[in-house]
């Protein structure tokens, strides 16, 4: 592998997350990338995944209004915003009003924790996220 990698929704591995409206495709995992995850979501308007992430994770809104919620209270961020969800703190992600786009990175690789695969019951894989 080169030591730059350019990726786009299109080469992700695209799983949902039950019938929640989450779409999350994975660019970054264990079989190319030993030390951080990455990748896309798409979240359809009013959408949302509760999660505990066992890891520490970025995210960058790409498109529309996305908001993270714990019990320390909520932050929502839009287009060019980044938000940060440290490790071990239950969390909602949730899409505005439209459809919503984010990219994100985690260290390390999110699906690869015991914490992670224990939460995956809820993923179907699928063959990307809805179109327009």
């Amino acid at each position: 592998m080169m030591s730059i990698s350019k990726f786009t929704p299109d080469d992700a591995t695209w799983i949902r997350f039950g019938d929640a409206g989450v779409y999350i495709g994975n660019v970054l995992h264990e079989k190319n990338s030993t030390s951080m995850g990455g990748g896309f979501a798409c979240f359809l308007p009013q959408s949302a995944m509760t999660w505990t992430p066992s890891y520490d994770e970025v995210i960058v809104v790409q498109s529309g209004e996305f908001t993270v919620d714990s019990e320390s209270g909520s932050t929502t961020a839009g287009p060019g915003e980044l938000v940060w969800v440290k490790a071990s703190i239950p969390v909602t992600f949730r899409a505005g009003r439209e459809k919503t786009w984010i990219a994100f990175a985690t260290h390390p690789i999110w699906d690869s924790t015991p914490e992670s695969r224990a939460q995956t019951a809820a993923l179907q894989p699928v063959d990307g996220p809805p179109s327009d």
